[in-house]
């Protein structure tokens, strides 16, 4: 019996893992990939978003973040998203996550490198160059070997969320995981769940997430009788670079834009001056709109963001990354235009939470990008989501902590997956994924039509029938079947939810109603 079961082991699902076993409790962290593996949270450029500067103040913050969410944010986890920022860095730092010092600082109180993104209106995004995610993640994994009293298991697929009545009252007692590599089923029996899952960015064609990011924890989570709030809303980076053969997509940072990087197309002309007082750093819907469609009036497959007009030395020393990689596609960023396109970059909704990170099922909590907290509204903010996944992690272990001497018994529940799990690899299973990426990207993308959302929506329950009037294996299932299904439920929600916004607000974009309407300025729940 764990106090804690945690699933998912980015920023979110460790962050909570720590304050846990550091009070403690006993905790299982079980990670869909190894440890090493290159997960949402490791792939991160840009930073962590926070008042550091004397001029600048939570309520700019909270304004900015109000500015970006286009009038749907919930303000009170708005306020408590800016406010915590400072103690949040101080966690971080005393983690031994080891951000970018300033090489000049303007006094002895700000020792850190502040970089500019789109729609902040002061610097206050801290970095660790244009690695943030992969230095978090450092220091936080070295900080798990710290603690006898969790325990990390690796290449676990999570089936289902364990229900059972306690005290009278259906809650979340654990979970059903499968190991991926030997097909071992096993139920998981903690006092409290946190899922900390990550996005499904992978379920449209092109992503910038890693290839397991495909939802799960949404799905799962609603199947137990949880909440999803604002699965609408995926954001898509305006700045991938544009590399057809890659099979990973790479990030070109926010932070490209925020030192001066200019978006320009062939012609070399700066199409964003006409579209945004902010040119290249408006939000991220605009510019991506912006590029979408100068790409379809141009005919041209990409793009391109040029910072060669910045000192070569001051663009390899903040951006050693993207530089290393951009010049190994032959590209030199200081002398050349960086080619770049959308792609699917984050969920602003999931599992509808409260202030506290508590589903609508008793016992089970969210954290990170499978959760909807309400502070991005209909677009996020940039570098607010590393700052929310540890924010809104430590409330949740707050309120598990208060709720955990209730909890003395356990019941187990009825075992229900008994059958074997079949790991071969299947190409029609494949082949019905990037069917599955083609429907989303095609109908539900940047720029969207209610005939193609209903068409798009249509073709998904067609592959879900077909799904199930498949022959079933005698005491068996496929475990690329159970992940599919996973994605095509998520895809079905997500139609349903943009099908049912009739107007145009921040990610979601109906060429229908292009306009912002009132009557639907509320959050929209399945």
């Amino acid at each position: 019996m764990y106090d804690v079961l945690v699933v998912g082991a980015g920023i979110a699902g460790l962050t909570v893992a720590l304050k846990a076993a550091a009070d403690g409790a006993q905790v299982l962290v079980l990670s869909k990939e190894l440890r090493s593996g290159i997960g949402s949270t490791n792939l991160a450029q840009g930073g962590i978003a926070t008042v550091m500067e004397r001029d600048d103040s939570f309520g700019l913050h909270f304004a900015d973040t109000l500015e970006a969410g286009c009038g749907i944010c919930k303000k009170d986890r708005v306020k408590i998203l800016t406010q915590s920022g400072p103690e949040t860095i101080q966690q971080l730092v005393d983690w031994g996550v080891q951000f970018s010092r300033d090489a000049h600082p303007q006094n002895a109180d700000m020792p850190f490198h502040l970089a500019l993104e789109g729609n902040h209106s002061h610097r206050r995004i801290l970095h660790a160059a244009d690695l943030t995610g992969k230095e978090i993640m450092r220091a936080l994994l070295h900080q798990v070997t710290l603690y006898p009293n969790i325990t990390f298991l690796e290449e676990r697929f999570l089936r289902e969320v364990a229900l059972a009545k306690v005290n009278g009252t259906q809650r979340c007692v654990g979970a059903w995981m499968i190991h991926r590599k030997t097909g071992k089923q096993e139920f998981l029996p903690a006092r409290a769940t946190v899922l900390a899952t990550g996005g499904c960015g992978r379920l449209w064609l092109h992503s910038t997430n890693p290839p397991l990011s495909t939802g799960d924890g949404m799905a799962i989570a609603h199947r137990a009788g949880a909440v999803l709030e604002d699965v609408e809303f995926m954001q898509f980076h305006p700045t991938a670079l544009f590399d057809p053969g890659a099979k990973q997509t790479f990030l070109i940072s926010e932070a490209v834009r925020g030192f001066g990087g200019i978006l320009k197309n062939d012609l070399g002309e700066e199409f964003m001056t006409s579209i945004h007082p902010l040119r290249s750093l408006a939000p991220r819907d605009i510019v991506a709109r912006a590029i979408h469609n100068e790409m379809a009036r141009t005919g041209k497959p990409n793009m391109w963001l040029d910072v060669t007009h910045r000192s070569a030395k001051d663009t390899k020393l903040h951006f050693p990354n993207i530089y290393k990689h951009c010049l190994s596609l032959g590209i030199d960023i200081t002398k050349d235009w960086i080619p770049v396109v959308p792609a699917a970059h984050y969920m602003c909704g999931g599992v509808q939470v409260d202030s506290w990170s508590r589903s609508s099922v008793p016992g089970l909590y969210a954290s990170g990008e499978v959760s909807a907290t309400g502070v991005h509204g209909a677009n996020r903010l940039a570098s607010n989501s590393l700052l929310e996944s540890v924010v809104f992690s430590l409330r949740a272990w707050q309120d598990i902590k208060s709720s955990l001497p209730s909890l003395t018994k356990i019941p187990k529940p009825r075992k229900a997956f008994a059958e074997k799990i079949l790991l071969e690899k299947d190409r029609e299973w494949t082949l019905r994924n990037k069917r599955l990426q083609d429907i989303l990207w095609n109908h539900c993308g940047i720029v969207r039509t209610l005939a193609g959302l209903a068409k798009g929506a249509e073709a998904i329950e067609e592959m879900r029938k077909e799904i199930a009037a498949l022959p079933k294996k005698k005491n068996s299932v496929s475990l690329m079947q159970l992940e599919l299904e996973n994605r095509l439920e998520n895809a079905s929600f997500i139609f349903k939810a943009a099908m049912h916004r009739h107007e145009s607000r921040g990610l979601h974009y109906l060429l229908d109603f292009p306009e912002r309407r009132e009557s639907f300025r509320k959050h929209f729940a399945v």
